[in-house]
Order: C-alpha cells, then structure tokens, then sequence
C-alpha cells in the first residue's frame, strides 16, 4: 500500500472539515450523555426497604387512694394534712400534693417519698371545707387529681 501526500492546503482543507463535524457532533454527544446519565445514577436505588414506627398516647391517671389525716385548727382558719400513704400510679417520677383553703389559697409540694405533711390558712370564715389534691407526675406531665375534701 502506498501512502500519498497529501498537499499542503488540501490537508488545511481536511483539518477545517474535521474541526467543523466535531462543532456540529458535539451538542449531540453531550445530549446523549444527558439522556444516559440517570438512568445511571437511578440503577443504584433500586432496593426497597420498609420500616416500622409505633406511637401511643398513655393518659396518667390519679391515684386510687390516698391515707390522710387532717388537723383544724380551734378557729378553723388552719388546716395541717398528713399523708401517710397513697397508691402507686404506673410509670410516675413524683406525686404532686396541693392543700387548697376554703379562699383558694393554697400550698403544694412534689415528692417521691410515701409520707408528706402540708399546712394552709384560710382568711374565711364561713365555709371551712379545705381540699387535698393528689396528681401523679410523668416527667413534667401532670396526671389526673384524686381529691379529698376536708371539713373543719
């Protein structure tokens, strides 16, 4: 096979031509790169995974039974509550204790102790009805109030 030379200008000639299809192919090859692309990067997502989630609510009921006593004072404008024991509320942190006056006045304590004493005035004196109020707590959430009305 013999090789030919080809003359200067027209191998000028054949270098323009190349140049100018690989201009007019380019925007082509690109395209198909585009349109080939995802269905690249799609191949690697194809397992499917499932996943379980659970919730509930749980509503903190009161306790079902307190062991109180309470003391009047003679003028019946003071109450003292002593707690000897109250029945155990399922997946409470502390108890909430609140002695309420016959004005609304009132003294809280939160305990995990068994026993506690709570001692309030009251500026009236007609009604003499104090309240002991018993909420078990969940973390900050405060449950439902046994309560324990007292007459003096």
């Amino acid at each position: 096979m013999e090789h030919r030379r080809i003359p200067g200008a027209a191998r000028h000639r054949l270098a323009v031509v190349d140049r100018v299809l690989i201009r007019a192919l380019a925007p082509f090859v690109a395209a198909a790169l585009l349109v080939a692309a995802p269905a690249a990067a799609q191949a690697a997502f194809t397992a499917i995974g499932t996943s379980s989630l659970s919730a509930s609510t749980y509503s903190i009921p009161a306790p079902a039974s307190v062991n109180a006593s309470f003391v009047c004072s003679t003028n019946h404008k003071q109450a003292t509550v002593t707690v000897a024991g109250y029945s155990q509320v399922p997946r409470a942190t502390a108890y909430l204790f609140t002695l309420t006056a016959p004005d609304g006045t009132s003294s809280s304590t939160t305990t995990t102790l068994p026993t506690v004493a709570l001692t309030q005035s009251s500026a009236t004196t007609g009604n003499r009805t104090y309240t002991l109020a018993v909420q078990a707590l969940v973390g900050s959430w405060v449950g439902s109030a046994l309560t324990q009305p007292y007459t003096c």
